[in-house]
């Protein structure tokens, strides 16, 4: 397992973290994300939180919200999926962000759960008072 980078910069340069193509060709993220995916709290949650690498995630399986996000952003850029970006989500009383999410034109994708709504949609019908996003492709 690699932890590459400090959670915050998958939000300014999510580009570093899209994996080849390749791998998600075949890939089925609704399989996996049922049967194969555990969210696991990483001990640094929060301001010092680091991400991983989509691959290293989906080889053991686990992760947190922004390493899920990052698997969900890989398949949907690889899949050919318009509108795909990320979502940094604040809950109150909290200064930083608690979770990250990805999403496409059609779709959020949160810690292993694929709901078929808009950013808006979803943060509306979540604990999250408000959220910050960045389309990727």
């Amino acid at each position: 397992m690699e932890l590459t980078r400090w959670t915050p910069l998958t939000y300014i340069a999510p580009e570093q973290y899209v994996d080849s193509a390749d791998f998600w060709a075949d890939f089925d993220l609704e399989q996996w994300s049922q049967m194969n995916y555990e969210w696991t709290e990483d001990p640094w949650n929060g301001f010092g939180d680091f991400a991983r690498r989509p691959q290293d995630t989906v080889t053991t399986g686990t992760g947190d919200c922004e390493d899920y996000a990052l698997v969900a952003v890989s398949w949907a850029i690889a899949q050919g999926r318009e509108g795909v970006g990320l979502a940094f989500c604040w809950e109150s009383p909290y200064p930083w962000p608690r979770h990250a999410i990805a999403f496409d034109e059609e779709r959020v994708y949160s810690s292993g759960t694929i709901w078929d709504k808009s950013v808006d949609e979803w943060v509306e019908d979540s604990k999250y008072v408000f959220h910050v996003s960045r389309q990727i492709r």
